[in-house]
């Protein structure tokens, strides 16, 4: 997957005649403060890493997954982000290929229901999980969710959930961190 990702963002440039950084496009993490785009062609979300000259290092999520890569600036588009989203704007289920985050009205004025299952598939049978659940009220457009030791933050921009976790949310190598989109 990531070298399906890898050459259409070298295709991309190089049929346009560009030549592209020559430094690796190295993504340091998730942040919900990081800058979310889309490219123009696919209307795939980027999260916009760093820039050098007319290049863009991002994280790219697409249909068939994820990777890093420099992708002409020109060929995407900041999205705009709601400082301030009404609550009705979080609700409803947020996909991450087989990973799901559930946010509802909660019965607590100004507060989220909010719910999450993530998993790693690793070799063979070897299936890792995680989850959480509580309440929590946004701020903007951003949300933080404590389960126990699972810490949760999400930025909510455009039509995409931004999310990071503390990394002790489930199994090992499970992550709630990525791009979620509504289904």
């Amino acid at each position: 997957m990531k070298l399906t990702i890898a050459l259409w963002i070298t295709t991309l440039s190089v049929a346009v005649g560009q030549q592209h950084p020559t430094s690796l496009c190295e993504f340091d993490g998730f942040d919900t403060n990081s800058k979310l785009a889309e490219t123009i062609k696919a209307g795939d979300p980027v999260v916009v890493n760093r820039l050098e000259g007319d290049w863009t290092c991002g994280y790219f999520v697409t249909r068939k997954g994820a990777s890093q890569g420099w992708v002409r600036s020109r060929d995407m588009r900041v999205l705009d982000v709601d400082p301030r989203p009404a609550p009705a704007a979080w609700v409803g289920t947020w996909v991450q290929g087989d990973n799901r985050i559930r946010i509802q009205n909660s019965k607590v004025p100004g507060k989220l229901a909010l719910t999450g299952e993530a998993y790693w598939h690793g070799f063979g049978d070897n299936v890792h999980s995680g989850e959480f659940a509580g309440e929590a009220g946004p701020v903007g457009n951003h949300l933080h969710l404590e389960d126990d030791s699972c810490k949760i933050d999400l930025a909510l921009i455009g039509k995409y959930l931004l999310a990071n976790d503390n990394n002790m949310c489930g199994g090992m190598n499970v992550r709630f961190w990525s791009v979620w989109k509504r289904r």
